[in-house]
């Protein structure tokens, strides 16, 4: 799933290495050559400072001790473009380290995360987002939402508010601020919906920014909620789960797996009687596509796919990447969260996250595949 290091420098005689990479795109996802990319901890220590390359990429090697809480902050400059923010949880699994050993003494660990593309904006006096806050259940608009606004992607509850607004109506909203950038929205809970977070990308042309709030989500339940642009018409949110008592399914995953085409968990189950199941889903349309789970097993991975329904046969497709997809999740009473698809990745399936039900601990895996069958449970 992640690409492990094939060598690296021990970090003493008993280590542990990190390497973090990602990419910058300009407001149109071409790639910005020569940016600036400072990483620092989340209490402001600086571990790294790298520029991207003609492709836009980036990696900045760090020791793993020095993750405090496994947050990093980024800021990425670009000359012309307004400065950018993002925040990452970077969380490692176990099973994604690969220990290295050179010699009977020295041993380390190592791992690659791979992180969020980040956009920036270009300059402007004035940079401007529209949108809408719709029913996860529905589809339909959500009016009287008080919103406030942050900057940074996965901006952090602590961090300044920005400009606050509530939805009108019909469930609209308007930003207008003085810099550009992508920016966290937070949908305060009101009666009969809970907290949400999403993302809004703030320029001088302005975007669209469609947000999903939902019920409130108890302990042991999950939502999860992905919308997407104009294309391609048909995304498909997939979701897989740790089966209960731990007992295998049919295909020997011990998954079960939720989607359009499996809509229910047990498929058989009397309603009174379901686990999981898609809340709405959306073959032609721009979501939202949602899933719910009511009551998750003890222990296990729940993994969030978005798949490409249209393009499920182009080894070659950069579409799902650039759909605009955003997922937005609620897992019991953690902080909602929200990924983006980044723009440039050939792909018809990805994976952006995966939970440990035991520990509540949020994996952000950016895992991209080809060839994935939609109906394939093992893929999932």
């Amino acid at each position: 799933m992640l690409v492990m290091l094939a060598g690296c420098g021990p970090v003493g005689i008993y280590g542990y290495w990190v390497e973090v990479h990602g990419r910058v795109v300009g407001e149109d996802g071409e790639a910005l050559p020569g940016a600036t990319v400072r990483v620092a901890t989340g209490d402001g220590v600086l571990v790294s400072e790298v520029r991207t390359n003609d492709e836009g990429a980036w990696r900045a090697p760090l020791q793993g001790t020095r993750l405090d809480g496994n947050v990093l902050v980024a800021l990425v400059r670009a000359p012309g473009y307004a400065e950018g923010r993002a925040t990452f949880d970077v969380n490692l699994r176990s099973p994604d380290i690969t220990t290295l050993r050179a010699g009977p003494v020295q041993t380390w660990d190592a791992t690659s995360r791979t992180l969020a593309t980040v956009r920036l904006a270009e300059e402007t006096d004035a940079a401007l987002v529209t949108g809408r806050v719709l029913d996860a259940q529905t589809g339909q608009p959500v009016a009287e939402v008080p919103l406030a606004l942050q900057a940074g992607w996965n901006a952090r509850p602590e961090d300044p508010v920005v400009d606050e607004t509530e939805t009108g109506e019909t469930g609209d909203y308007r930003f207008e601020v003085g810099k550009a950038g992508m920016y966290t929205v937070t949908a305060a809970a009101v009666t009969g919906y809970g907290p949400a977070r999403f993302p809004a990308f703030l320029s001088a042309a302005g975007e669209r920014a469609v947000g999903i709030v939902g019920p409130p989500v108890g302990d042991g339940q999950l939502r999860a909620s992905v919308t997407w642009g104009e294309s391609p018409f048909d995304l498909d949110l997939h979701l897989s789960g740790p089966l209960k008592g731990g007992i295998s399914g049919t295909d020997g995953t011990g998954q079960f797996h939720l989607w359009a085409g499996a809509p229910s968990h047990p498929e058989r189950a009397e309603d009174a009687e379901r686990e999981a199941w898609m809340e709405r889903t959306d073959l032609d349309g721009q979501g939202p596509e949602t899933a719910w789970v009511e009551s998750l097993a003890a222990e296990g991975d729940v993994r969030l796919t978005v798949f490409d329904n249209d393009n499920r046969s182009d080894a070659d497709s950069t579409a799902l990447a650039g759909s605009g997809a955003v997922l937005q999740v609620w897992s019991g009473d953690t902080l909602p969260g929200y990924w983006t698809a980044s723009p440039g990745e050939i792909a018809s399936a990805w994976r952006p996250v995966e939970i440990d039900v035991a520990t509540g601990i949020v994996y952000a895996v950016e895992a991209w595949s080809v060839g994935t069958d939609p109906a394939d449970p093992d893929a999932f």
